[in-house]
């Protein structure tokens, strides 16, 4: 399993559902990578919280902020997972480098 932590923000790449109950439990927060979209979409979590990407496809993903050096995964093989910590408040775009239409949103509050 891939694990990183980002002194940032992240969010996901993706045309999954939106999700934007806050997680005020402190347990990690999953985004599900399948069909070539983020599951879900959009997430709403407090300051803090882990967001952990696990890849159930068949190809390589990465999550990678538009803001220039908020944060970005290595890339995420097939069956792994990678964890970030977002530690900073604001809203924040992502993508996947190798699949540019699937995109993300995460608000950090």
């Amino acid at each position: 399993m891939i694990s990183l932590l980002s002194a940032f923000a992240i969010a996901g790449c993706g045309s999954g559902g939106n999700d934007t109950s806050t997680n005020s439990s402190g347990k990690p927060r999953v985004v599900n990578i399948s069909d070539y979209s983020f599951k879900p979409e959009a997430i709403t979590v407090p300051v803090g919280t882990k967001v952990t990407f696990v890849n159930h496809d068949s190809t390589a993903h990465t999550a990678t902020s538009k803001q220039q050096g908020a944060f970005g995964t290595e890339p995420i093989q097939p069956g792994d997972s990678a964890t970030i910590t977002l530690s900073r408040p604001g809203t924040f775009a992502y993508y996947c480098v190798f699949h540019p239409f699937m995109k993300g949103t995460v608000k950090v509050e």
